[in-house]
């Protein structure tokens, strides 16, 4: 099965420190799926791939002082240093309740799949905030494998991966050569008043060896000095997460809207990020006719370790919480065509820097 879409943007900062020009970029994605069974190989086997690329100019580095990327959908793979990528994941399936899977992955997929909040970038929100929240520890792309085993009512997932960014071409040649990270999740659905939900749990452990965020003051010394910056092994981070539709469509299940958040905390170092949380409202369009339309409403706040903030104030940089919130209404043209209005207000990472707000349109079209 082939699908494909093509998804283009044109953003500008109007209000906020930097340049104010507006920029316009795409980005193409293709995918295929191969079912084992129906070409003749044995059940459950499934290969899927994902080719991306993209183009253009992105909203990422108009100079106004935020640390989160406004734009997720070109962001990525570009913050990875390429603006390609291929991804590819080979599934087992061995009956209705386990399954495995292990090649390189592109989170992003897995992200889009939630019902409320995903979509990766290019149909929902696009502050990476809110399109694949950051833990820290887990990177766009991994490469790594997975057991997930259904349970009554839990659904349990552990997924053991290298912790380095998987477009780097070393982690291909030589993987866990810097380490191992290993997560475990679980997903529990319930129903609440007969309309849809599930609260979600994350347990993250890496054994990777970085800088000890406490030196960071000995970066900017001569190179002689620099012998002083010491290192940290291990980190980890805790999540919860939750969905629970507020109105929702009898017949579709999957039609309708209602309330989303998520909540996660590190040990700080040398994890750069202490916690974060996140809490909005979206899905379906509640206009009459309109089922097709999706909408979000969102906010967030990502907190930076306080060794990272107590260290860069040595040298004169004050940091506090980015926080800002996140609005946009895709309009469903036809089933092929949509076009999304967003808005992002942002208070940048920087302390006495201006608020940043983002503006944007998208349009994608699905082959």
């Amino acid at each position: 099965m082939f699908d494909g879409w093509w998804t283009q943007l044109y953003q500008g900062s109007p209000q906020g420190k930097g340049t104010h020009s507006w920029q316009y970029g795409g980005k193409g994605d293709l995918f295929l799926t191969l079912d084992g069974a129906k070409l003749g190989l044995w059940q459950g086997l499934y290969v899927t791939a994902h080719g991306e690329f993209l183009y253009g100019e992105d909203a990422n580095a108009l100079g106004n002082r935020v640390l989160l990327p406004a734009d997720t959908a070109l962001g990525l793979p570009r913050l990875g240093g390429k603006d390609q990528d291929f991804s590819i994941v080979v599934t087992q399936a061995f009956n209705e309740r386990v399954s495995a899977s292990f090649g390189k992955f592109n989170m992003l997929d897995v992200l889009a799949k939630t019902p409320l909040l995903g979509g990766g970038g290019t149909d929902t929100f696009q502050n990476i905030a809110l399109a694949a929240p950051i833990s820290g520890v887990t990177l766009p792309y991994l490469l790594g494998a997975n057991v997930t085993v259904k349970t009554d009512p839990v659904t349990w997932t552990a997924f053991v991966y290298d912790p380095r960014n998987a477009q780097n071409d070393d982690v291909l040649r030589n993987p866990f050569s810097d380490g191992v990270t290993g997560m475990l999740t679980a997903t529990v659905p319930y129903q609440l008043c007969g309309l849809n939900g599930f609260f979600g749990a994350k347990a993250i452990n890496s054994d990777q060896t970085k800088t000890d965020l406490a030196d960071i003051p000995f970066l900017i010394l001569p190179p002689e000095s620099q012998r002083f910056v010491g290192t940290k092994q291990g980190s980890w981070y805790l999540g919860t997460s939750f969905q629970q539709y507020l109105v929702q469509n009898p017949d579709n299940p999957q039609q309708g809207w209602g309330l989303f958040g998520q909540f996660g905390m590190s040990d700080g170092n040398p994890n750069p990020i202490a916690w974060s949380a996140l809490l909005g409202v979206g899905g379906t369009s509640f206009i009459s006719g309109r089922e097709q339309d999706r909408w979000g409403i969102g906010s967030f706040r990502y907190s930076l370790s306080s060794d990272l903030r107590d260290g860069l104030k040595t040298t004169g940089v004050d940091l506090r919480d980015e926080q800002g919130i996140e609005a946009f209404y895709n309009l469903a043209v036809t089933p092929w065509f949509s076009v999304t209005g967003d808005l992002q207000v942002v208070q940048p990472v920087l302390d006495g820097a201006q608020t940043a707000v983002t503006a944007s349109m998208r349009a994608k079209i699905r082959f």
